[in-house]
């Protein structure tokens, strides 16, 4: 793997010219120390004189604490309700009374405040239900504009109990960096930052763990040599959470897929299942040896961890597990004991022994079970949600099913219907496959749970953000939430999580919040409390303009993932095509992005889509944020204010970017490609694009000075974007104005095209002259006449495939409609039973289309990310010497990509079957580079530079 990254990184230094900086390293991210810092509050009181319905504080308070708190759990709640009243000006030695007190309640966590002229009594039947009130109060007169208390009663009661999220900062115990917080010696729990989280009302923090590290069991006793060390500072930070009103989950992918010799299944091969792979085999939980392993891995990791909150637990989806990791699209499983037994049988049985196990030791901790299914509905490759609803109607007593709230959802966008994947905070859902879920888990009976899955504070849509400020999006959600019973939420994934307004929103506000409030009341409850009632109308309505933009996000997981949202701020921009791809959003260990643009968008949204949706994003959002700026002076000196100020700047640059970057390579395909005569105008507006981008990047760069969080993407594990990266590449952009800017304005000078060795016109190195086919063509392009020279008719070029002496060929002739190709091998021992691939691009902006052909005449076609799959034709013939293979490929087929104009790449290839059933390429048409391949979610392993260019003559 160091290899090839080595590699990547060289070959791509090459191309941008300098390697771009290394991401700050965990002992540089400053963000750490802020969040450690003791809280402090700053109220916008205006008004002095106290009205007759209220209750006055000016004088200050004396707090009594008189509910019993035998653990001192409540010791942390009083300590911050002094430094709250320290902090707005307001004596602890003062006449208005705030006793805590003991009173029954119906749910854990609710709590009443009644308030006098002379006291404020907090009653709850719970120490969390005191927190919650101690906090609540906090909020009315931060609220108030003035010390200030309406008399009456106040109650509240959370329909969401369990309110999950995770640290902002702490390792996510995957590649590449691999960092298991429970062996390091960093205490990711700073009291100020639990203390923040608190008061946003989170109750729960999930944290990674493997069986494998933890697990002792009667069937293995050997473990992991550092499980007592992990164990003991797991121990040290459920303790730590737990004085602040807050659980520890455990997540996990269990029980894992295991390597055929594995010491488990050596001892107790009953316990392996389907086979993933020739290695690997699944876990089958039919047997006794099963259901003791489970029970007892469960049972020992909460009976040595007391107060752990619970488990949640992927139990289908993400990676291998069960004998369900094995299911088809029909949900056959190949496996002795299970494919007999329903989906939910397996799943049944998997989760009652870690039921059992859990409830022994924890009666009150919760076992959740993950169905992660990112996607389901035609097209995807489970057609069906309703096995995953019997799966949850039939999950045992004590087990909450969870969800992806959003996966499967379909949202409409310049009037047409996109569908989701998982992970939105611009689309509100819930999707119908939650829906069905939810009441399928209501059909099971009172004691059955719901969990939703979200984003609470930002998703893979912008997760270089700490937070998108769109609390209208989150009403929605819950709105939708409390309607269909649910009881926890999981409110991230490892990012999504900073202490903030959205958190805030999540977990304290809308679980609390009486059902009947509407959107506009709770949106302006929540920005009185930070803004104060004077300048709360003014916020609520960049929020609601932050929302409107917000949903122009082109609604595609490839945009999430690979678009230029999340980091466009420090891409460099090419003139002269390099034909790279874009890299994931959430990883550093690949190299910066380059051109091929169509990546993020392409199979779901066209160009000019995608430009205006960008377009209306960026402008609608940049309304929001020139309402706030006019509050900059007024909140100077409030460092939660000035972050949520700086958030939202940022977030317009980072909008701002990416749409210049989709104009730029918009424009740019006109340069290369376009009329001759409007060039030098778009040459024009090219070096304007580039001349704004650096002005984005210095702009970013100064806003990354003052707020550390900006930049930082907690699953990468490290700063998508810095001061350093942003210099980087604004001396990036101004050497392309001085090269490459400089290079075609002299080609333009002269009257030639602009790069055409690089675009498939004059000079390119590898190009077919494609012909245009006979009329009859089309009904006769299966067999060999057409193909071969007869007389009276137009000679077919033969493409000879490398190394020479070339075994085999290809041609190519196209008609209105579609592309036709045929491939022809010698009949030699290598090539004897030959697979075909033929990769296509429309353009080098785009991903490319594969299309193969195996030994035995078989289509399989990988078409790009979800691209929409078309109608191609095969034909395969052998004969004694030869072996024929033909295509006809519709022109629909690049979804509306394909220009005829405009030369596509293209490269043909010829595989034989290898020594262990593995396909060895031998002929290749275009030249195969030395440069590793690079990987790309969705559509496997490319080289960019293996591509040569078909070019439709006229």
């Amino acid at each position: 793997m160091r290899t090839l990254l080595v590699s990547l990184i060289c070959f791509c230094s090459a191309i941008f010219g300098s390697e771009p900086p290394v991401s700050p390293g965990e002992t540089e991210w400053p963000f750490a120390t802020e969040l450690a810092a003791p809280m402090s509050w700053h109220p916008h009181w205006t008004r002095t004189e106290c009205g007759d319905d209220e209750a006055n504080l000016r004088q200050g308070v004396q707090i009594h604490p008189e509910f019993p708190d035998a653990e001192g759990l409540l010791e942390t709640a009083h300590a911050d309700m002094k430094a709250f009243f320290s902090s707005v000006g307001l004596s602890t030695n003062g006449p208005f009374r705030i006793v805590t007190e003991r009173v029954p309640t119906q749910k854990r966590e609710a709590f009443t405040l009644r308030i006098s002229k002379e006291e404020c009594r907090v009653q709850a039947n719970d120490t969390e239900g005191i927190r919650r009130g101690i906090y609540f109060l906090e909020d009315q007169l931060l609220r108030a504009d003035g010390p200030f208390l309406d008399v009456g009663e106040i109650s509240r009661s959370p329909f969401i109990q369990t309110r999950i999220s995770r640290c902002f900062f702490g390792p996510i115990k995957r590649p590449p960096m691999n960092r298991d917080e429970l062996l390091d010696d960093v205490d990711y729990y700073p009291d100020g930052y639990l203390n923040r989280l608190a008061h946003d009302g989170v109750n729960g923090l999930w944290l990674t763990i493997e069986f494998k590290d933890l697990c002792k069991t009667s069937l293995i006793p050997d473990c992991s040599p550092d499980r007592e060390k992990r164990l003991e500072k797991l121990r040290k930070t459920v303790a730590k959470c737990r004085r602040y009103g807050i659980k520890v989950f455990l997540f996990c992918i269990e029980p894992c897929a295991m390597t055929a010799g594995h010491p488990l299944l050596v001892a107790h091969p009953e316990l392996s299942g389907a086979e993933l792979n020739a290695s690997t085999r699944l876990f089958c939980p039919f047997s006794e040896a099963a259901q003791t392993y489970l029970r007892e891995a469960i049972q020992g990791i909460f009976a040595e961890v007391p107060n752990l909150g619970g488990l949640i637990n992927i139990s289908y989806g993400e990676a291998p597990t069960t004998c369900l990791s094995a299911a088809d699209a029909n949900w056959h499983i190949n496996c002795p004991r299970c494919a007999e037994k329903q989906p939910w049988e397996v799943l049944n049985a998997t989760l009652s022994p870690m039921e059992q196990g859990m409830h022994e030791a924890a009666p009150d901790a919760k076992l959740i079970s993950w169905l992660y299914v990112p996607e389901s509905g035609p097209g995807t490759p489970l057609p069906s949600v309703e096995p995953l609803t019997e799966m949850a109607r039939h999950t045992p007593p004590g087990v909450v099913v969870q969800y992806n709230f959003e996966s499967g959802g379909h949202k409409t966008q310049l009037g047409k219907q996109r569908q989701t994947g998982d992970y939105w905070l611009s689309y509100v859902g819930p999707s119908a496959a939650f829906e069905q879920m939810a009441t399928a888990v209501a059909s099971a009976g009172q004691s059955a749970e719901i969990s939703a899955k979200i984003q609470a504070c930002c998703s893979h849509e912008v997760a270089s953000a700490p937070y998108v400020p769109v609390p209208g999006q989150l009403y929605g959600k819950y709105g939708a939430m409390r309607e269909l019973g649910v009881t926890s939420v999981m409110q991230c994934w490892y990012f999504g999580n900073l202490p903030c307004l959205m958190n805030r929103a999540a977990a304290s506000e809308l679980p609390f919040m009486k059902e009947g409030i509407s959107e506009e009341q709770f949106l302006l409850d929540l920005a009185c409390r930070d803004w104060g009632s004077q300048y709360a109308p003014r916020i609520v309505k960049a929020w609601r303009l932050f929302a409107k933009a917000y949903d122009n996000y082109p609604m595609t997981n490839a945009f999430q993932f690979y678009g230029p949202m999340t980091d466009g701020v420090v891409w460099p921009l090419h003139l002269k095509p390099v034909h790279l791809p874009l890299g994931p959003t959430w990883r550093l260990d690949y190299p910066i992005s380059g051109d091929r643009i169509g990546e993020c968008f392409s199979g779901t949204h066209t160009y000019p889509e995608v430009l205006e949706l960008c377009k209306n994003l960026s402008e609608t959002w940049q309304r929001g944020v020139e309402l706030l700026d006019e509050t900059k002076d007024e909140f100077a000196g409030e460092p939660d204010r000035e972050q949520d100020l700086s958030v939202a700047e940022a977030l317009g640059i980072q909008f701002r970017s990416g749409y210049n970057i989709l104009r730029f390579y918009d424009l740019r395909e006109q340069l290369l490609y376009g009329p001759k005569s409007r060039k030098k105008d778009v040459l024009r507006d090219l070096r304007a694009l580039v001349e704004q981008e650096i002005e984005n990047s210095q702009h970013m760069s100064a806003l990354c000075e003052e707020n550390s969080f900006l930049g930082f993407h907690a699953e990468a594990e490290g700063y998508k974007y810095f001061p350093a990266k942003l210099t980087w590449r604004v001396d990036a952009l101004r050497e392309m104005l001085d090269t490459e800017f400089s290079e075609a304005e002299r080609a333009l000078e002269i009257g030639q095209n602009v790069f055409p060795g690089l675009c498939g016109l004059e000079g390119s190195p590898l190009v077919y002259h494609c012909l245009p086919a006979s009329k009859s063509f089309a009904s006769a392009w299966r067999t060999d006449d057409v193909w071969h020279e007869s007389p009276g008719s137009p000679k077919i070029e033969q493409a000879p495939l490398a190394p020479a002496p070339s075994e085999a060929h290809w041609q190519a002739v196209y008609d209105d409609q579609s592309l036709y190709l045929n491939v022809e091998c010698d009949r030699s021992a290598v090539l004897s039973r030959p697979t075909v691939v033929v990769h296509i691009q429309s353009s080098h902006i785009y991903p490319r289309r594969t299309f193969q052909i195996d030994a035995n005449g078989q289509k399989n076609e990988r078409l790009g990310w979800r691209a929409t799959a078309r109608e191609w034709d095969v034909e395969s013939v052998a004969s004694d010497k030869h072996h024929t293979v033909r295509l006809r490929i519709p022109f629909t087929a690049f979804d509306g990509e394909f220009d005829r104009s405009r030369p596509m790449c293209i490269n043909v290839r010829v595989q034989s079957a290898g020594a262990e059933g593995a396909n060895a390429l031998v002929q290749s048409w275009a030249p195969l580079s030395p440069t590793p391949p690079r990987f790309r979610l969705g559509y496997g392993e490319e080289d960019p530079r293996e591509m040569g260019w078909l070019r439709l003559e006229p």
